[in-house]
């Protein structure tokens, strides 16, 4: 196999493709978030990251799917190209005692303190959860939803055409052939463009914390696509329904 062909990655990988995402998403704001209350101490704060980045990942390796890209400096980089995280729809609650367990959250939740526990457990995975079903349910098709969790490349790998090679091989192998919408939260404005090629549109924004907060805060962005790269068809309603100011960036309005 080619170091640049697609894998799905098991257990004995989540350490590498931890540091995949520690490094892809190094300066973005839901990472900051969520350990900010760890700044005065980087090397603590690392150290949380990437627990977090592994317990994602485990958690998905056990019950939705994570693939990789080696590259060609796998070895010198001690990491993957590219790195992206997904829940099935047959992947069922990834958030139940034994899952949390096994996949290191337990130990996060230990390591990270209650203010690190408080913006982990109680505001993102809430946030991130009661959202989703709040947008989806208006889908009947609503069960039928891939969800891209996460999706980083480290920064030297940037531009070598890894996100397009990802999304058409999940698209071609899994999630078109099953006729059914994909889902993501985009957490940077100025990549609403480039998942927009692939036939996401935006359709709410959410927050973590406090969005008049000048500092301590983190904007999602919502994007769906339909079966088989369509527009959703409940894109325009939702739109109205949350209020949902389209940012200037966005190419596909």
């Amino acid at each position: 196999m080619s170091k640049r062909d697609i894998e799905i990655l098991e257990f004995k990988d989540a350490k590498r493709a931890a540091r995949t995402l520690y490094r892809a998403f190094d300066n973005d704001d839901v990472a900051k978030y969520t350990s900010r209350h760890l700044e005065n101490d980087p090397v603590k704060r690392k150290e949380v990251d990437l627990q977090l980045y592994e317990a994602y990942i485990v958690s998905h390796i056990m019950k939705g799917i994570v693939f990789g890209i080696k590259g060609d400096n796998f070895e010198e980089n001690d990491c993957y190209e590219t790195v992206s995280l997904w829940v099935k729809p047959d992947s069922g609650a990834l958030d139940d005692y034994i899952t949390l367990i096994r996949s290191g959250f337990a130990k996060l939740a230990w390591n990270t303190g209650s203010e690190g526990r408080r913006r982990v457990f109680k505001v993102l995975f809430n946030v991130l959860h009661d959202n989703y079903h709040e947008i989806m349910k208006i889908d009947p098709n609503e069960e039928n939803t891939w969800t891209l969790v996460y999706l980083g490349s480290i920064p030297e790998s940037r531009g070598k055409g890894n996100v397009r090679k990802m999304f058409d091989y999940v698209f071609n192998h899994y999630i078109d052939p099953m006729n059914a919408n994909t889902y993501l939260e985009s957490s940077a404005v100025r990549n609403l463009p480039i998942y927009e090629k692939f036939g996401f549109r935006a359709v709410s924004d959410i927050w973590l914390g406090d969005k008049e907060d000048p500092v301590d805060k983190a904007r999602m962005d919502i994007m769906i696509r339909g079966p088989d790269g369509s527009e959703w068809k409940y894109l325009k309603e939702s739109r109205e329904k949350f209020g949902y100011i389209i940012p200037e960036v966005s190419v596909a309005k």
